[in-house]
């Protein structure tokens, strides 16, 4: 049985498929690869950083969005609340599917706390988010409340409850 290393975790940075959140190091491939060298490259970098001690867990620093969007906590429904703010089209756009893509969203208006006026811009947008937007309290206030515990089952089923709106 393999020994969870829940540090090394799936990246959305463009070009990188895996980073470790102890020493910010990322793995990136040439994609498109064989599923066997995918997994093969994976094991090894979980591997090598299944050694990182905890400490000095890596951060992020962001200065402007453009930074933000070429990070790592990206994510389709998050870059679609960064299109609709700075108009800037970044390709697919979905609402949040779960408690981490909202969780994405959320540490995004927590960057660019202004960003918040404008979150109706988002519903204009894309419509599928306007029972999103009209909610966007009562989810933060849930999200707020479950994070800590890594778990969040109630921030999960009213946005299922928003989905079947949307």
């Amino acid at each position: 049985m393999k020994e969870n290393i829940d540090w090394v975790v799936v990246s959305s940075k463009p070009g990188e498929i895996a980073f470790c959140k102890r020493c910010g190091e990322g793995l990136n491939l040439q994609l498109p690869q064989r599923c066997e060298i995918v997994e093969a490259a994976l094991n090894a970098f979980t591997k090598i950083h299944s050694e990182c001690q905890p400490g000095n867990e890596w951060s992020e620093s962001v200065k402007s969005p453009y930074e933000w969007l070429m990070g790592r906590d990206t994510g389709i429904s998050s870059r679609t609340i960064y299109t609709a703010i700075t108009g800037c089209p970044t390709g697919d756009y979905d609402i949040p599917h779960d408690p981490d893509d909202f969780g994405r969203c959320y540490r995004l208006l927590e960057l660019f706390p202004n960003w918040k006026a404008g979150l109706h811009k988002v519903a204009e947008r894309f419509p599928k988010w306007k029972p999103f937007i009209a909610a966007w309290d009562e989810l933060t206030a849930l999200y707020e409340e479950e994070a800590p515990s890594g778990r969040a089952p109630k921030l999960f089923d009213r946005m299922q409850e928003l989905r079947r709106e949307a």
